[in-house]
C-alpha cells in the first residue's frame, strides 16, 4: 500500500511538513506527498495522484483545513475513500465527526472499513459544512478585506478579527439577505430581509459555533436555519441563541430540512460556502455519498 498525501503547506501555521514527518514515523507503508502550490491548485494535485493511484490498495490522506478538504474532494472520485487530518483554523468538519489530531489513530483508521457520509455538490464545488447568507457571509467578506487581520496574525491573534467584525455586524445594520428556495418537487418559498440564513450539512461553522444541533453529514439532509433581526436587540438575541446553543429552546430560528434544494438569492446578497465568498446567481445543492476513514 502507498499512502498518498495532498497537503496545504500554509494551513496550521505552516505545520504540514512537521505533521507529515510524524505520520511517516508511524507508517510502515510508502508515503508520497503532494503540496498545493497556490490558491485553487487542488485540481492539479488530484490529477497527479490519480496518475499512479491504485484503488485496490492505495489510500489518500488530505491534510489541511476545511477549505482544502472541500476543494480536493470536488475533484476526487466520489467512490474512492479518503482520510482527513485537520490542521485548519476552524476545523468544523472534523469537530462534528469527532476527528482528532492523532497520527497513531489516523494510521489505525486506514485499516478499518470507511464510513459513509453525505456532501452536497453544486455547479462550482461542494458544501462540507454550510452555505450561508446574511450574518456569516457579511463577516467573512469584511474579514477578507480587512487590513487588521494581517496585523493580528503576526501576534497569533488572527481569530480575534472575526469577533470584532461580528460585533460590528451586530451594531451596524448589515446587508440582509433575500432569496427564493425551491425544493426537489418544485415547491417554492420566498424569504426576505434575513439577518441569518444557513443551509447546514454539519453541526458547526466559524470554529465551533453551532448552526443546528441535529445537522450532520451522516443524515443525508440539509438543515435550513434562518432568522430575522430587524433591531439591534433582536440581532443580539439571535447571536446569543447561537452561542449559548439554545436553538430549540428559544423560538428565534425557523428550521426545515431538505434533500435537494435550489437557492435563488437577490442580486445584493453575499453567498459564503465553507468560509469562502462565492459569486453565483443560482445554486442547486444535490447530495453525494462519500467515504471517509474514521
Amino acid at each position: 500500500m502507498t499512502l498518498y498525501i495532498i497537503a496545504n503547506p500554509h494551513s496550521g501555521n505552516r505545520s504540514a511538513k512537521d505533521i507529515i514527518a510524524t505520520l511517516k514515523n508511524h507508517s510502515e507503508q510508502n508515503v508520497i506527498t503532494f503540496f498545493t502550490r497556490y490558491r485553487n491548485d487542488e485540481e492539479n494535485q488530484v490529477k497527479q495522484v490519480l496518475k499512479s493511484f491504485q484503488c485496490s490498495q492505495d489510500k489518500l490522506l488530505i491534510l489541511g483545513g476545511d477549505g482544502t478538504l472541500s476543494k480536493v474532494l470536488y475533484y476526487w472520485p466520489a467512490e474512492i475513500p479518503f482520510a482527513y487530518y485537520p490542521i485548519g483554523s476552524g476545523n468544523d468538519f472534523a469537530r462534528a465527526l469527532g476527528l482528532r489530531k492523532n497520527p497513531i489513530q489516523l494510521m489505525k483508521s486506514l485499516e478499518k472499513a470507511p464510513k459513509e457520509i453525505t456532501v452536497f455538490t453544486y455547479q462550482k464545488g461542494l458544501v462540507l459544512n454550510s452555505l450561508d447568507l446574511g450574518f456569516a457571509s457579511w463577516v467573512i467578506n469584511h474579514v477578507e478585506h480587512s487590513k487588521l487581520k494581517a496585523k493580528l496574525n503576526k501576534y497569533h491573534l488572527g481569530n480575534l478579527i472575526y469577533v470584532l467584525t461580528a460585533i460590528q455586524c451586530l451594531i451596524k445594520k448589515p446587508a440582509f439577505a433575500s432569496l427564493v428556495l425551491e425544493n426537489e418537487v418544485g415547491e417554492s418559498i420566498e424569504l426576505k430581509d434575513l439577518f441569518f440564513f444557513s443551509l447546514a450539512n454539519n453541526t458547526y461553522f466559524g470554529g465551533g459555533v453551532m448552526i443546528w444541533p441535529d445537522a450532520t453529514a451522516y443524515s443525508g439532509n440539509l438543515d435550513c436555519v434562518y432568522a430575522k433581526g430587524e433591531t439591534l436587540w433582536k440581532r443580539a438575541l439571535v447571536l446569543l441563541t447561537l452561542v449559548l446553543k439554545q436553538h430549540k429552546r428559544l423560538n428565534y430560528f425557523q428550521h426545515q430540512t431538505y434533500r435537494k434544494i435550489t437557492l435563488k438569492p437577490a442580486e445584493s446578497s453575499l453567498i459564503e460556502i465553507d468560509g469562502e465568498i462565492v459569486s453565483l446567481d443560482e445554486v442547486t445543492l444535490s447530495p453525494q455519498k462519500r467515504y471517509i476513514y474514521l
